[in-house]
């Protein structure tokens, strides 16, 4: 719980810094969002094509990174290979300025291996948070963060600890 008090706080005071937009520019930056997650959960990478620059950047500390366009789809393909049912549902949609924060779920069962972990056959439903910079209607930078010991235990690759 803890660390997502830490990212919350971290998330508002990212967007407090940011400078003010009109409500209709907010809008149209929440609805890219919202057709970005509906591309991924359709596993529509042309799609983000339009969605995303090309020089797109992901940072991630508790997942992998990515620095292009084509490298961010390569990745979510060989997620898509490990997890054939991956879905993201938003729970909560903010925008200030230039920035999208969504605090979601993301869920998928492994049913192929995932880098060095072998398909275990079983589902994970984690909470995770992404902060999304749009700029001319396009988005050019993500950032985004989950906790991965919990993603691990839930697929039986990471030793619960005992109580």
């Amino acid at each position: 719980m803890r660390i997502y008090v830490n990212l919350s706080f971290a998330l508002v005071v990212a967007l407090a810094a940011c400078a003010p937009s009109s409500e209709s520019a907010l809008e149209a930056n929440k609805s890219i969002v919202r057709v970005y997650i509906d591309a991924y959960n359709r596993n529509d990478l042309d799609g983000f094509d339009e969605l995303l620059v090309a020089d797109f950047t992901r940072y991630s500390r508790s997942n992998v990174e990515a620095s292009s366009l084509e490298e961010f789809k390569e990745r979510v393909r060989s997620g898509t290979e490990a997890f054939p049912d991956r879905r993201m549902e938003i729970t909560t949609l903010v925008a200030e300025a230039d920035r999208v924060v969504v605090y979601g779920t993301w869920s998928g069962t492994q049913d192929a291996p995932y880098g060095s972990l072998p398909a275990s056959g079983k589902k994970a439903v984690i909470p995770f948070f992404y902060m999304f910079r749009i700029e001319g209607g396009k988005i050019v930078e993500l950032w985004t963060e989950w906790d991965n010991v919990n993603f691990l235990q839930q697929l039986g690759h990471y030793p619960r600890e005992e109580s």
